[in-house]
């Protein structure tokens, strides 16, 4: 399972890759640094509770990316307590493909662990489904792999202008095929050990 120290050390990463995919290299900068007529701004607000499931302070955000501090976004403002990043089209994109990548990387990372089964991640982002044997539980390394398919569900889901972003994340045991534990995030957190298993499947009478 993830700890908090995991979680820390992930929040640090995570900033390192919202800020590690910028754009083509730029053609001579003209003498004013705005954006070329072509090339619009998209404010894209992440909500507190995504700042909260990265780990990420909304402090953090704001000393990463406003008045032009990164290459990879405009601007950032803090709104009560979310915060709205202004990119280029082309950054917008950047981010979008590293997202993407991200995504099918860390699926692909699950799917091959030896205690996972199968993993599926609807087209709408909106369901994680994880089909596994309780030995998913002792294996951290399988846990950052799902937290980064949350993570990447997330992102996508707020560059494509969803604000209520969400999903619903769900574990079926890969022998019985019964549904041993879920949540519907951000409302809820997903937890998972032996003991929450092995009463699913007693409670299934399997």
């Amino acid at each position: 399972m993830l700890t908090r120290r995991t979680l820390l050390a992930l929040s640090g990463a995570l900033l390192f890759a919202l800020c590690s995919c910028s754009g083509e290299p730029a053609d001579p900068a003209p003498t004013e640094p705005e954006p070329a007529p072509a090339d619009q701004t998209v404010s894209v607000r992440f909500p507190a509770s995504f700042l909260r499931l990265c780990a990420l302070s909304q402090e953090d955000v704001l000393e990463q990316y406003a008045d032009g501090a990164s290459e990879d976004a405009l601007d950032a403002v803090a709104e009560g307590d979310d915060v709205i990043l202004t990119f280029t089209t082309r950054q917008l994109e950047a981010q979008v493909e590293k997202w993407e990548e991200e995504l099918e990387d860390q699926t692909a990372s699950l799917i091959a662990r030896d205690c996972t089964d199968a993993v599926e991640v609807s087209d709408d982002l909106r369901a994680i489904t994880v089909t596994a044997r309780p030995c998913f539980t002792d294996d951290n390394d399988a846990a950052v792999d799902l937290y980064m398919i949350m993570i990447a569900c997330g992102y996508l889901q707020l560059f494509d202008g969803k604000g209520d972003w969400g999903f619903r994340a769900a574990f079926v045991d890969a022998d019985t095929g019964v549904e041993v534990a879920a949540a519907d995030m951000p409302g809820e957190g997903l937890t998972i050990s032996r003991d929450i298993w092995s009463d699913a499947l007693a409670t299934a009478s399997v």
